[in-house]
């Protein structure tokens, strides 16, 4: 089965505050990079997403999420946060995964 792949608005705000942040930090080439690897690996959602572990946090919501980490290299940094209804991943956030666990108020309280 064939999913579509939504974004969120917060998970696009997400994904151009982690590229601003390697732009200042590493190079302007290296930010086109990492969005570049991020956005094909959030693309590759619509085969098999249940593929992936459920979040460490998803007790904490009433619906189920779901993590892929994604990223750079060997050992990706980052999390997309995603969840699965009928036929359609919904991406709803971009983490660093050093970042604090997710709380209820960090995402919609519904996906419909």
């Amino acid at each position: 089965m064939k999913y579509a792949v939504f974004v969120t608005d917060q998970a696009e705000s997400d994904l151009d505050r982690n590229a601003i942040w390697w732009a200042d930090r590493y190079s302007v080439e290296q930010a086109i990079s990492w969005l570049a690897e991020v956005w094909k690996q959030i693309e590759s959602l619509e085969q098999m997403p249940e593929r992936f572990s459920v979040a460490p946090e998803n007790e904490a919501f009433e619906y189920e999420i779901r993590q892929m980490l994604v990223g750079l290299g060997s050992r990706p940094g980052y999390r997309a946060i995603y969840t699965i209804t009928d036929d359609r991943v919904i991406v709803l956030a971009v983490r660093r995964g050093a970042e604090d666990e997710l709380i209820a108020e960090d995402l919609p309280n519904s996906v419909d």
